[in-house]
């Protein structure tokens, strides 16, 4: 079915129905892209959070200094994070900063050329950041310093071979969190299928928990999903 076929399916499109509709991806704003429904707490919530942030980047291109992925997953790493841990991000942006300022050392990887260029002079005033551009896939995780992290963000390009990386390099009392954990494979982003199956996969093996949340993101006004793996939040 063509994305003018399931509009026609759909009948005319009222006003309502364009605030609430999502995607040919998703069922509704309201559902990630595996179908499931955001909680009725973390609707009312953080769906006016995501709703505020959106507006604020739309009207003024403000953007808060937060990571881009669950409000609720946001807070529980709040909790986890000391000024000790070590982190590493697989794509950058305003997490870069929130990191920087709850934590002892960032690595953050990014192969976005232009958005690396922005974010580059932001994260030089930082001292305890390591920012670093990835020019192809091979780099995205061979530039990474090869040791144990607290925190590996999965949030940027090439997920499966982050997955693969992370597991072999999460501290112990870590946690991995894969963001949007409900995509499928996509030539930039990668298999994130097959990101989550590796990560599943070692959770079982070590023995580890893992969660899922289904929730809004800044500046996102649709809710998404994301993989929670290690230390129980």
């Amino acid at each position: 079915m063509t994305h003018s076929d399931m509009r026609a399916s759909l009948g005319p499109m009222t006003p309502f129905r364009k605030i609430y509709s999502g995607s040919v991806t998703r069922k509704t704003r309201l559902h990630d892209e595996l179908g499931s429904f955001v909680s009725l707490g973390r609707l009312l919530r953080n769906g006016p959070r995501a709703v505020f942030t959106g507006a604020a980047r739309v009207l003024f291109d403000w953007r808060q200094e937060l990571p881009w992925i669950s409000y609720d997953a946001q807070d529980e790493l709040a909790r986890v994070l000391t000024p000790q841990s070590k982190v590493l991000e697989f794509g950058s942006g305003m997490s870069t900063m929130w990191y920087s300022r709850h934590t002892g050392s960032v690595v953050s990887i990014e192969d976005y050329k232009p958005w690396f260029d922005v974010v580059a002079p932001r994260v030089a005033k930082l001292g305890n950041v390591d920012y670093r551009f990835a020019a192809n896939r091979a780099e995205y995780v061979s530039l990474v310093p090869d040791q144990q992290y607290d925190l590996i963000m999965i949030d940027g390009s090439h997920r499966d071979d982050c997955a693969r990386f992370a597991v072999e390099h999460l501290a112990k009392g870590g946690v991995i969190y894969l963001d949007n954990s409900d995509k499928g494979l996509d030539e930039k982003t990668g298999n994130v299928p097959e990101a989550q199956r590796i990560l599943l996969a070692f959770a079982e093996r070590e023995g580890l928990p893992t969660c899922e949340f289904t929730d809004f993101a800044p500046t996102q006004l649709h809710v998404q999903r994301g993989l929670w793996v290690g230390r129980r939040p």
